[in-house]
């Protein structure tokens, strides 16, 4: 048990993928630094969803047995190397200690992932509602923080009719109970959510509302959680732990009895209030007090099992539910929502990161991926710009579903114009992104895969990280850099239509288009043309820099 387990594995010139959801989401990991970081699902480093899954791009993958008590290097002591540890300490405990791993080899990272899909990854069971792929999703939660009330969300509803924006899902945020975790509305800022509810079924809208999986103690359900057993101690005995909404405790999920009495409270509330369905935010294991002892006494139990019981008892919320913390639940069949982004144009949880974070949780085996808010949370007092909000409304449309919480009109006229055309370009493909969804409940394929999944055994598309697929036939580049207005896009192999210019020539891929004009009002797109359209329109062999001259003169042109 006091051994210290490890083997490295050298990089070199082959791009790395897997492992976890972090702050700093580069794109291929071997970009990344780690040291010693516990591999399990934590509040910190934004690392919510994780699985001990890597593979590159010669073909490789490793996976190491869920029960190992991982610690991660990635270049930390040993630069150009991913190292494995395995060593029983915080938060860990077991009864000895064990390196279990295997790796396998196949013809190219695309045969390797889906190899993996079948050995160990599983895939979805069922679909998210298509009502939330089909509409926007308009949350509280950046535009007032926790200054949400009746009067808010009902002007909030009401500004979305005025401007004639798709009615989709008003979604509740933060700090709607009379305390964290009492399951019941704080009377003084929601005064009748019965016919608030009722009001915005009316104009056309359902509703939803953030939850989470913790009591504050400062709630009367503590003191009956409390003595009940109901919520997660430690080898202190204690259950007092603590989240970014004060002391609390987190319910035992592994315990069915407290599961089902907190699920219950939640089910009562639905049908007193009328609201649709919910959020559940939190959920990563280092919510749990220090040294935690579940239910289920085993020492060996793995800290990682909390989550997945408290996926295990909301999933039965239905299928228009989102949630943003899992491991080995591949086959839960919701949008799994990424972690909150910050209103920034670097990797620091920034808009790069919409990109990164959608490709990544692709290929570590979770296709229905709900980005966060269009422009990020505005943290700190710092609310985007219209340009970082237009860019990442652009960034946004390929995607599963579309999140609003800052508007189109809190900026002007331009921002609302394009912000409803590329809403109307979206709405084109929803359906393609449901049947997308139903082709993965039967093979596990992603809905958004990285660039080089349609030619895996290209070494450039490799390290694209800036554009991302719908599908095999609808590539993205979208503008991520502040002030650009132009950038590099790579196209891998195919035959590809510019559907900013679908009248020009075809595009023989496996071929860079430099300084692609891109102005605020562009967004860079491409279909992949089969051999039938390819015969009614010119196919090119075109250097990049004659595309870029027409390009440039017809935006020129149209300015």
């Amino acid at each position: 048990m006091n051994n210290v387990l490890k083997f490295c594995v050298e990089m070199g010139s082959d791009s790395w993928y897997g492992g976890a959801e972090t702050t700093f989401q580069h794109w291929p990991l071997n970009k990344l630094n780690w040291t010693d970081k516990p591999f399990v699902t934590s509040e910190a480093d934004s690392q919510a969803v994780l699985e001990s899954y890597f593979f590159n791009s010669q073909g490789f993958y490793i996976h190491i047995n869920d029960s190992v008590a991982l610690f991660v290097d990635i270049n930390g002591p040993r630069p150009g190397y991913m190292c494995f540890t395995a060593k029983v300490i915080s938060p860990y405990r077991k009864l000895r200690n064990v390196m279990q791993f295997r790796v396998c080899k196949f013809s190219n990272p695309r045969k390797a992932h889906e190899n993996a899909i079948k050995d160990f990854l599983g895939m979805p069971k069922s679909i998210p509602d298509t009502f939330v792929v089909k509409h926007p999703i308009w949350s509280t939660w950046a535009r007032y923080k926790v200054n949400v009330n009746s009067k808010n969300v009902n002007d909030f509803a009401q500004e979305i009719v005025q401007y004639s924006f798709p009615r989709g899902t008003i979604e509740i945020d933060d700090n709607w109970e009379t305390c964290y975790g009492s399951a019941e509305f704080n009377l003084s800022r929601f005064e009748n959510i019965k016919e608030l509810t009722s009001n915005l079924k009316s104009k056309g809208f359902k509703t939803s509302l953030w939850t989470h999986p913790f009591i504050n103690l400062n709630c009367e359900r503590h003191t009956i959680g409390k003595r009940m057993g109901y919520f997660v101690n430690s080898t202190l005995n204690t259950v007092d732990s603590f989240w970014w909404n004060g002391n609390a405790s987190y319910i035992d999920f592994t315990n069915p009895k407290a599961a089902t009495w907190w699920a219950n409270a939640l089910r009562e509330l639905l049908e007193k209030s009328g609201i649709d369905s919910l959020k559940f935010d939190a959920g990563e294991s280092s919510w749990v007090p220090n040294s935690p002892v579940f239910y289920d006494s085993d020492l060996t139990y793995y800290p990682d099992n909390i989550v997945n019981a408290y996926l295990e008892t909301i999933v039965n919320f239905g299928n228009s539910i989102e949630y943003r913390s899992s491991r080995r639940s591949q086959g839960f069949g919701r949008l799994l929502r990424m972690i909150d982004r910050e209103s920034r144009w670097d990797f620091q949880l920034g808009l790069p990161t919409l990109i990164t974070s959608l490709i990544h949780l692709n290929m570590i085996g979770y296709p229905f991926v709900l980005p966060d808010m269009v422009g990020g949370n505005g943290y700190n007092n710092k609310p985007p710009s219209k340009e970082m909000y237009i860019r990442w409304m652009q960034a946004n449309v390929f995607m599963p579903a579309i999140q609003f919480s800052y508007t189109p009109w809190d900026f002007d006229q331009q921002t609302i114009d394009l912000c409803r055309r590329l809403l109307d370009i979206r709405s084109n493909y929803t359906e393609t992104i449901v049947n997308l969804m139903r082709q993965s409940v039967v093979d596990g394929s992603p809905i958004n895969p990285p660039i080089w999944w349609i030619d895996p055994t290209d070494s450039v598309a490799h390290c694209i990280y800036d554009e991302y697929l719908l599908g095999e036939n609808i590539l993205v580049a979208p503008v991520i850099v502040e002030k650009a207005i132009s950038r590099d896009i790579y196209l891998p192999a195919g035959v590809w239509r510019d559907e900013n210019n679908p009248e020009s020539p075809y595009i023989v891929g496996r071929t860079w288009l430099h300084e692609y004009p891109a102005p605020i009002e562009i967004l860079p797109w491409f279909t992949r043309m089969s051999s039938e359209q390819q015969q009614s329109n010119s196919i090119v062999h075109v250097s990049s820099t004659c595309y870029m001259l027409a390009m440039g003169f017809v935006v020129y042109l149209f300015r």
